[in-house]
């Protein structure tokens, strides 16, 4: 039997026993003749016993235990106990579950081409976090990049994607994305992002799906801004919803332009309120929610399309506040049918500026208030109404006005209400009459208004009517 035979035929409880002095000894034929069994159970002491680079070259380098991987240390490939020695000499190569055992002091001196010869046979993968994290970006190749985890992918931080070459980096799969952290979000440049996230890449919706929301809460506006309706229309619900108010703010409305019902309805009023809402389509503001509709001012109902505006719902035109109806432009309210208008709140009705009331022609909104709107109409609106408006007011509407609305009618601005008309006012609303409207009416208007109410009227009301028939009759 030959030596090499022998020691292959030792138990391992004998090769545990091995002193390190025999160890020395043995040349690589000894050393070849180690099973894989037989080099797996070899202690740290007696690897490093082996004092000869050669020696390595019957060693069976896939088979040594983790602990002994982990005590490789850096310098040249003739010098026992490194990395470059076994690397070089041995017959075979170290397995993906040992190279996680490596030192970081030994990973962080690989070369490109190191890493590339790890990803040849997928051991790449072995590498841990922490020696990932220690590998300059410049070290990856196409070749390299593509074989990285996502697990592997998220340990780079932002300066090692940054240093990626945009060619490495658009190698990266929604596979891989799926990994990348808020930190190495942050490191993607402008080239890296349209190579990726945008029309250039085939795969830019599932790359754009692959982003954690942290990731993407990470992103800077200018990142953001890179983005085209492919990759901006292929943000999802969480996504939208992990934005902030500064990065929805910067979004395009190439960005938002694909957006549909469940993403537009992903935007809470803070975001809308923070963005340029003009950048909505006139279909996607029919999508807004009550909920989002009632968190917009003025300023940002104003901007609205106005077709889409008038063509809400009774419910969604309810839900905008007294805040956002004073925003409402002519152009909007000209567009409202008669159940756009009395679909507003009152409390919304009411906040319509006068100057706004008095531009719209009677048609477009006095005609058609119910009367919960009339009783609604502020003294300052009634006060501003054109003589055509007045006039398209029916009894009926007049009925239901307060003494505090009737007193608002301007100067003589009652008279343009006909006898029948006007007597239709509430006896309560009489109160508000005042000496000047009295004076402009007719005999016809005064006996339709008096007759059977005589007593409803204050002192002063009486005197007036009494002067407002003598001046009748004598003129």
């Amino acid at each position: 039997m030959t030596v090499t035979g022998f020691i292959g035929a030792l138990s391992t409880t004998q090769v545990k026993g091995l002193s390190n002095a025999t160890i020395t000894a043995m040349t690589s034929k000894e050393l070849a003749g180690l099973g894989d069994d037989q080099v797996k159970v070899l202690s740290a002491a007696q690897f490093a016993a082996i004092d000869n680079a050669d020696d390595y070259k019957g060693l069976k380098l896939s088979a040594l235990s983790n602990a002994v991987v982990a005590t490789l240390t850096v310098g040249a490939d003739n010098v026992a106990g490194t990395y470059a020695a076994v690397t070089a000499n041995a017959t075979d190569k170290l397995q993906t579950s040992q190279i996680g055992s490596l030192s970081t002091s030994i990973t962080n001196s690989f070369l490109a081409a190191d890493l590339d010869a790890l990803a040849t046979d997928d051991t790449l993968k072995g590498l841990s976090s922490a020696q990932i994290a220690g590998l300059a970006g410049t070290k990856f190749s196409e070749t390299s990049i593509e074989k990285l985890t996502s697990s592997q992918i998220g340990a780079m931080s932002s300066t090692q994607i940054t240093a990626l070459d945009t060619a490495v980096a658009a190698k990266l799969t929604a596979a891989q994305l799926a990994g990348l952290s808020a930190d190495g979000a942050k490191g993607l440049e402008n080239e890296d992002i349209e190579a990726l996230f945008t029309t250039n890449n085939a795969d830019a919706e599932d790359n754009v799906h692959a982003l954690s929301t942290k990731a993407i809460a990470a992103l800077t506006t200018g990142q953001l801004e890179k983005l085209d309706a492919v990759g901006g229309g292929a943000l999802t619900v969480p996504q939208i919803k992990a934005l902030s108010t500064t990065q929805v703010a910067a979004l395009t409305d190439d960005e938002m332009g694909n957006w549909g019902q469940t993403q537009i309805e992903a935007l809470s009023a803070k975001q809308l309120q923070a963005m340029a809402v003009d950048k909505l389509s006139q279909g996607q503001v029919g999508l807004l929610t009550e909920t989002q509709i009632a968190g917009l001012d003025g300023a940002k109902i104003g901007l609205l399309n106005e077709d889409a505006v008038a063509a809400w719902s009774p419910t969604k035109l309810g839900a905008i506040s007294s805040t956002g109806a004073a925003g409402l432009t002519a152009g909007q309210l000209g567009k409202f049918d008669d159940a756009d208008i009395n679909a507003l709140s009152t409390k919304a009705f009411a906040a319509l500026s006068a100057t706004l009331l008095a531009d719209l022609s009677a048609d477009d909104i006095i005609a058609k208030l119910d009367t919960a709107h009339v009783k609604a109409l502020s003294t300052a609106q009634i006060a501003g109404l054109k003589d055509a408006q007045i006039t398209a007011l029916t009894g009926d509407q007049l009925k239901e006005m307060s003494a505090a609305q009737v007193n608002a009618f301007a100067n003589d601005k009652l008279a343009l209400f006909d006898d029948v008309e006007l007597a239709k006012m509430d006896t309560a609303a009489l109160k508000g009459l005042q000496q000047q409207d009295f004076d402009s009416f007719t005999d016809d208007q005064l006996d339709k208004l008096t007759t059977g109410r005589e007593q409803a009227f204050s002192q002063d009301q009486t005197n007036w009517i009494i002067a407002a028939y003598i001046d009748q009759t004598t003129h």
